[in-house]
């Protein structure tokens, strides 16, 4: 099902017909390549995606690997992240900064130890209460672009600070024991226009 939803996903991205994305000296393609430290989908995750709107809305599609020296157990990824930025980008000498981007992620975690529904057979009903391959995470974070800086104009670099919806979930009903420390994460980031 997963493998159906990312091959309709890139489809439909690919389908739809690309408008230039204006800067001050060259235009780029609505299309951009991103690389993640970080962020809940992987210590390293590469992503494409797309801009609509005049760069209002953002889609990307990441694959993570997080390596098993740091993790305990190597593991991928695969992601599904939407981003709104409400505001106008705000000049700042040769950069141009978005003070505000939100969004969501779905990210869905491969391996035989995880699943979407629980198995009846090995865990009591309601054992873990939320799937373990499946996640919705929420984010906030900034992007600084490099505008008007001349062979630059192509990058930009980007910070989000987020949850998982479980986290947030598992706050509320027992804020003693999970602090704000142990359930946002931060992932810096690189975009490439192409």
């Amino acid at each position: 099902m997963m493998r159906f939803f990312v091959i309709a996903l890139v489809g439909l991205l690919l389908s739809l017909s690309p408008y230039s994305v204006q800067s001050q000296e060259r235009s780029f393609s609505p299309y951009h390549a991103k690389v993640q430290y970080a962020g809940s989908i992987g210590f390293a995750s590469v992503g494409v995606g797309r801009s609509f709107f005049r760069e209002r809305l953002e889609t990307d599609l990441f694959v993570g690997y997080l390596p098993e020296r740091i993790g305990g157990d190597r593991i991928w990824t695969a992601a599904l992240k939407i981003t709104a930025v409400p505001f106008k980008p705000i000049p700042l000498k040769s950069l141009d900064w978005q003070p505000l981007r939100t969004g969501f992620q779905v990210s869905h975690t491969f391996g035989e130890q995880y699943f979407i529904f629980e198995h009846h057979d090995k865990y009591s009903k309601g054992y873990y209460g939320f799937p373990t391959a499946l996640h919705l995470y929420l984010y906030v974070g900034g992007q600084v672009d490099f505008t008007r800086v001349e062979k630059l104009q192509r990058f930009g670099l980007y910070y989000e600070v987020g949850s998982s919806a479980e986290y947030l979930v598992s706050y509320i009903q027992n804020p003693r024991y999970l602090g704000p420390g142990k359930i946002f994460n931060l992932a810096l980031g690189m975009r490439v226009r192409l």
